[in-house]
């Protein structure tokens, strides 16, 4: 794994079009997201260096003592690079002084719930029509996990 930068962008952009296509982040948001100075996000990719092929990539927002999950996705499933995404973005959040991280998982998005409630995340809020997808309104669970433990 290593910091995700400004040429990471472009492929990013199209994994999040295969990974999320209702709701996927473009180029310019990627880019904003990346050089700001309250983010922290990361590249898995391929190679002892992790130059070759993407892997997955996620990003954490920094605000006092807490944290919030910005995104998270993986092109290889059940090989553990969620996980280590996962606990990348929480000791980041961690050494930026938070004691909590916060998420929003889709109501419908199974197979990410269970996989952040078996990282020890819990549900404690749900946000009506969070999400909008191809005119349907999800919701969004809101997830936190505490980092002080």
């Amino acid at each position: 794994m290593r910091l995700a930068t400004l040429a990471d962008v472009e492929e990013v952009a199209f994994a999040e079009l295969e990974l999320f296509p209702d709701e996927a982040w473009n180029v310019f948001q990627l880019a904003e997201e990346i050089e700001h100075p309250d983010r922290r996000y990361v590249i898995a990719a391929a190679g002892a260096d992790a130059s070759g092929e993407l892997l997955g990539y996620a990003g954490i927002m920094l605000a006092g003592d807490l944290a919030d999950l910005h995104t998270i996705g993986t092109l290889r499933e059940s090989v553990g690079i969620g996980r280590a995404l996962l606990a990348w973005c929480e000791e980041q959040a961690r050494r930026g002084g938070a004691e909590r991280l916060l998420l929003e998982v889709r109501e419908d998005n199974d197979r990410a719930r269970s996989f952040y409630t078996r990282a020890g995340y819990q549900e404690i809020d749900r946000r009506k029509g969070y999400y909008r997808i191809r005119g349907r309104r999800i919701d969004a669970l809101v997830m936190q996990r505490d980092l002080r433990a």
